[in-house]
């Protein structure tokens, strides 16, 4: 991810290229075909506003809708970590668009209060959805570029900071010249390359890139709370159906096994025992 700013106008934006990682994300998460792209966007404009947040945690795109496109969230932390999940109700559908929402949510690690902002989208897409989104709740003019394939996926994202600009036109500009990228240089061009020569009339202060990966923030800690919730008597009861309770990730597929015993150290209030079958494989 690369951060960079406009020394004379009071515009900044950030670009962002996944291809190990987005490999990585496609490997667990699995996506059909006909969902496979818009994941690739979402995941990257996760990263690009992850770019403008200015606490540690996570953002992450959350896409429901009543047609075919059941879940759809791609996520990434301060720390650089992506990862995504698409679920579809049938197989061989492009996913329905109209009436579906999109919550961007900001999840604090420090215990801050996590924010939710949601907005319906329609057939024009997650881009149309995103920049309606910061223009309605932010009052801040913001423009995405998003493209996905098979082999990587890449975004670009303008905002224009809340401050006068010694050219007012300034905006329109550096808006249309965004406009003239093509998917190919947006998917190849390496990012100093991209900017300088996209805008190369401008004075552009480049930050330093930031390296993503793949990352899984699951945890046995977490899927014990999950299990707990659900409560004794019901959690016992699957033990006597099953003989044991698997809980496997979506994001990761990392399976969380627990046997009779765990289960009653669970409820007898032994925090953080050691569990006795293996509890991540």
């Amino acid at each position: 991810m690369q951060k960079f700013i406009f020394e004379d106008l009071p515009v900044k934006g950030s670009l962002v290229r996944l291809s190990a990682s987005w490999q990585e994300v496609i490997r667990h998460a699995q996506p059909q075909p006909e969902v496979q792209n818009l994941l690739g966007e979402t995941l990257c404009a996760s990263v690009l506003l992850t770019s403008n947040i200015k606490f540690q945690g996570a953002v992450s795109l959350q896409i429901q809708s009543q047609g075919n496109l059941r879940l759809l969230l791609g996520q990434c932390s301060t720390k650089g970590r992506v990862r995504g999940v698409a679920r579809m109700r049938e197989r061989n559908l492009s996913p329905d668009l109209d009436q579906a929402i999109l919550a961007i949510n900001l999840e604090p690690q420090d215990g801050g209060a996590p924010y939710q902002g949601i907005i319906e989208m329609d057939q024009n897409g997650l881009v149309e959805a995103l920049e309606r989104y910061f223009h309605q709740s932010e009052q801040l003019s913001t423009r995405f570029w998003l493209i996905a394939d098979a082999n990587q996926c890449s975004g670009l994202m303008l905002q224009k900071m809340p401050a006068a600009s010694p050219d007012p036109d300034a905006w329109n500009r550096l808006s249309h010249l965004a406009a003239t990228l093509s998917a190919f240089e947006l998917q190849t061009y390496d990012s100093p390359r991209l900017i300088k020569s996209l805008f190369n009339q401008d004075n552009v202060r480049l930050f330093d890139a930031s390296e993503l990966a793949f990352g899984c923030t699951c945890s046995e800690e977490k899927v014990l709370g999950v299990l707990f919730s659900l409560g004794n008597e019901e959690m016992n009861g699957l033990i006597e159906e099953r003989g044991l309770v698997e809980v496997c990730c979506e994001y990761c597929g990392r399976a969380y096994r627990f046997d009779r015993v765990d289960v009653g150290r669970l409820f007898s209030g032994q925090a953080g025992y050691p569990l006795s079958s293996p509890g991540i494989h």
